[in-house]
This record gives C-alpha cells, structure tokens and sequence, in this order.
C-alpha cells in the first residue's frame, strides 16, 4: 500500500517555495512552516501547513499516511514560523469524534487548498464541507497551544 496519498507533484515546489519565502522572513500567503525534530534523527524537519480557528483555538490537520503527524506525536511540540514571526508550540492530537467540525472549518478557511486537501483527507474532487467532516475516520488533527514564550 502506498503510505502517502497521491499528492500533486506541484506541491513539492510549491512548499519548497513557502519555505524559502518564510526562511527569507516573507511571510508567503497563509501556510506556516511547521518545524519538529524528526522522530529518528532528532534532526528538524519543516513543512508547510495551515491552521484552522475554530471556536478560539487553532488547529492543524493532516491525512492519516502524513509523515510529518509522525514526528509531531513523537515531539509533542515545535514551531511554527510566519515571516519573521516564529512562535513555540505544544500539540495536542484530538480524538476522531472531535476532527469533523475542525475539518469542516479547514474547507471553509482554506478554498486555496481544498483540492490538495481533498487527496489528502481521501474525499472526491469536489467534495464539500460535509464530506471533509466525514474524512474524520482518515484524518489526524492537533490543537496548537503556546509552548512557553515567543521566540521572536
């Protein structure tokens, strides 16, 4: 089985570039670049993802076959960087029947990103807000919280 969704190969460049932009200190559109030691290294590894506000908390999710959700459960905290923004956090992994309404928010915060979202979450093409509320069996989501002070 293939451990990662079919993910566009355009994504590749198209993160990279996010994560060129923020380590120039741009802040690129509004992908934060998500950085945690990487479960056997210790080494850190970045990407690019995008959070959710819901109810006045926020939130990032990810497809079940994700590599980074690996790392994140392994380190239980990183960064997140916008710009020249960098901020420490702590992640909490939500249980399945809290990701829907968190999913639902994704696809109404995020149009940019629904149809790579959509591969992700493992939903059809044109799947609407109530089709990603029922990904929740294929997703992980975290809540991000403040890991002590801002770094900068």
């Amino acid at each position: 089985m293939n451990r990662r969704p079919d993910l566009p190969p355009m994504l590749k460049y198209g993160n990279a570039l996010v994560k060129l932009f923020n380590r120039l200190g741009i802040a690129a559109g509004p992908p934060r670049i998500l950085t945690v030691p990487g479960r056997k290294s210790g080494e850190p590894r970045s990407t690019a993802v995008s959070l959710v506000a819901l109810d006045g908390s926020r939130y990032v999710v990810a497809g079940r076959r994700m590599e980074w959700v690996k790392n994140v459960r392994a380190a239980g905290e990183g960064e997140l960087k916008h710009g020249r923004r960098r901020e420490r956090v702590a992640f909490t992994e939500l249980p399945e029947e809290e990701r829907g309404p968190i999913l639902r928010a994704y696809w109404h915060q995020h149009s940019q990103g629904r149809k790579v979202a959509a591969r992700i979450f493992e939903v059809g093409e044109n799947a609407g807000p109530d089709d990603f509320a029922a990904a929740a069996p294929r997703c992980v989501a975290f809540r991000v919280e403040p890991a002590g002070s801002q770094i900068r």
